[in-house]
C-alpha cells in the first residue's frame, strides 16, 4: 500500500509547502483539491498554469497521484449534468498535464422523489463518455463513496453501468461509508474491492448528535487494525488518502500534527498486520 493526503487537510499550505511536506512527512503523494475557489488549483487553470505546477511538484520529488475535483451527477436538469460533464473533462485534462493518474467525482445527492434506479442510469450515462475519453488518456475517474451512494450495491449499480474498467473506479471513503451505517463495513469491502481505484481514510466518532466529530487517527471508532488487516489480506497496493476535513473543520487538529501521525499511525499498523500474517 501507499499513502498520500488531500490537500483538503492543509487549506493554509501553498503549493510549495504541499510539496516539501509530501516528501519530507513520508507520503507517497498527494491528492490535490481543484476547486472554483482556487484552494488549491481551479478547474479553469490554464495550460502553462496546469505545466507549473507539475514542474513545482516534480523539482520536489513530489507526486500528485490524484485531482480532487468536485462534479456531481445526480441532477434532473440536463443543462446542469452537461456543465458537470464539462467540469470533468477539464480535471481529466489537468490530471494529463499533472501526471496525476486519478480524478475525483461524486455522484452526488439524489433530488427528493427521483426514482434511484432512473438516477443510477442518469448519473451512469453522463459519466460514461468522459470515462472512455478518460481512459485513452491514462486517467481513471474515481468516485467517491458519499451521498446517497454509500451501499456496495449502489455504487457498483454505476460501475456495471459504466462499464469501462480503465477510466471509472471507486473511491472507498471507508469513514464516509461506515458512519453512513447503510450495511456493515465488510459487506461494502466485499462488494466493491475489486473496483477500488484508492481509498479515504481519516477517524472520528458519533456522539449521538448526529455530527460526526472528526479526531486523529486511531482515536475514533473505525475498526482501523481489522479493515487494515482485510486490506493487507488481498494484497492492496494503492493509496490510502489521509482525507483530514480541516478546511470545513477549522477547530481540528493542524496538518503539521495530524499528518505525521497519519504516516506513523498507518505504518505502524500495516507493519502488525504483516507481522501476524507472517507468524500464522
Amino acid at each position: 500500500m501507499k499513502l498520500s493526503f488531500s490537500t483538503l487537510g492543509c487549506p493554509d499550505w501553498s503549493l510549495e509547502q504541499i510539496a516539501d511536506n509530501a516528501r519530507t512527512l513520508g507520503f507517497d503523494g498527494v491528492e490535490l483539491r481543484t476547486h472554483a475557489d482556487g484552494n488549491h488549483l481551479s478547474p479553469d487553470a490554464s495550460p502553462a498554469e496546469v505545466a507549473r505546477v507539475a514542474a513545482l511538484f516534480a523539482a520536489r520529488g513530489a507526486k500528485i497521484v490524484s485531482i480532487k475535483g468536485y462534479s456531481t451527477f445526480a441532477h434532473v436538469d440536463d443543462a446542469k449534468v452537461a456543465e458537470n460533464q464539462a467540469l470533468l473533462r477539464k480535471l481529466v485534462a489537468i490530471a494529463r498535464g499533472v501526471g496525476a493518474k486519478f480524478v475525483r467525482t461524486f455522484a452526488g445527492q439524489i433530488p427528493a422523489g427521483a426514482d434511484h434506479a432512473a438516477m443510477t442510469q442518469r448519473v451512469a450515462d453522463a459519466i460514461r463518455p468522459v470515462a472512455v475519453e478518460a481512459a485513452a488518456q491514462g486517467v481513471r475517474i474515481a468516485l467517491e463513496i458519499h451521498d446517497d451512494w454509500c451501499a456496495g450495491a449502489a455504487v457498483m449499480g454505476l460501475v456495471q453501468r459504466i462499464a469501462c474498467p480503465a477510466g471509472f473506479g471507486i473511491v472507498y471513503d471507508i469513514h464516509n461509508a461506515f458512519h453512513a451505517k447503510r450495511e456493515p463495513w465488510q459487506t461494502t469491502y466485499a462488494t466493491i474491492k475489486d473496483h477500488i481505484a484508492y481509498c479515504h481514510l481519516k477517524d472520528g466518532y458519533d456522539a449521538g448528535d448526529g455530527k460526526v466529530h472528526y479526531v486523529m487517527l486511531g482515536a475514533g471508532d473505525l475498526p482501523l487494525n481489522a479493515i487494515l488487516a482485510r486490506f493487507a489480506a488481498d494484497n492492496f497496493a494503492s493509496y490510502f488518502s489521509f482525507e483530514w476535513e480541516k478546511k470545513w473543520h477549522p477547530e481540528i487538529e493542524s496538518p503539521e500534527r495530524a499528518f505525521p501521525h497519519y504516516v506513523h499511525k498507518v505504518r505502524a499498523l500495516w507493519r502488525e498486520v504483516a507481522a501476524r500474517r507472517a507468524g500464522a
